[in-house]
């Protein structure tokens, strides 16, 4: 490096990694595009990496809709089926919740494991309870058991009610995050130019 910086090699160059001695320009010219086209197939690797996990994680909600929309479908067609104002509500709650979820999965692909649990036992237990409500519900003659059995599963469908709301509300936290991170920026910068409201008192 001394010499090189004394003009004692005067086409001299070190490699990026200072381990080898180049000694003319045209040499070096020709290291520097290998290093580049190199660069420049790394780039290319990143890019069809993340392609590659993008069409994946597509395919993978798709799948997951797919999945979503048939237990929907069970739910829908035991809202029908039961009979009862206030019931058919709560029915209709979660059946409008669980859509949002997907179509919040669907804005943030990042967001299907947080929606594991709900596909994996959530969603299939709610559609189970639901059918046995149908079935008990089309009993004509509703004894204590039919009678308890029904008030149960109503109760439950409250609690799944507040539990797919939470649920919702968890997927968008990373958006509170930057609203939060963004509003407390842009008070910090006003404040710093003198532009805030007690300023300008």
């Amino acid at each position: 490096r001394k010499m090189i910086a004394r003009g004692w090699f005067r086409q001299g160059h070190l490699d990026q990694d200072n381990t080898c001695l180049i000694v003319s320009h045209d040499t070096y010219r020709e290291y520097q595009a290998i290093q580049e086209s190199r660069k420049e197939q790394e780039r290319l690797e990143l890019r069809q990496q993340e392609e590659q996990k993008r069409l994946q994680a597509q395919s993978e909600i798709g799948q997951v809709i797919e999945e979503g929309n048939a237990c929907l479908s069970k739910i829908r067609e035991c809202n029908d089926a039961i009979s009862g104002a206030e019931i058919s509500q709560k029915i209709t709650r979660i059946e409008t919740l669980v859509q949002r979820i997907f179509e919040r999965v669907k804005e943030n692909p990042d967001s299907l494991e947080d929606i594991h649990k709900l596909m994996e036992y959530y969603l299939p237990t709610t559609v189970k309870l639901l059918e046995a409500y149908r079935q008990l519900d089309g009993q004509p003659i509703q004894g204590g058991n039919i009678k308890s059995s029904k008030r149960e599963i109503e109760k439950t469908l409250d609690t799944l009610n507040v539990a797919f709301e939470k649920l919702l509300d968890s997927l968008f936290e990373d958006v509170a995050w930057d609203v939060s991170t963004d509003i407390s920026v842009l008070h910090t910068m006003l404040a710093q130019e003198g532009l805030t409201e007690g300023d300008f008192h």
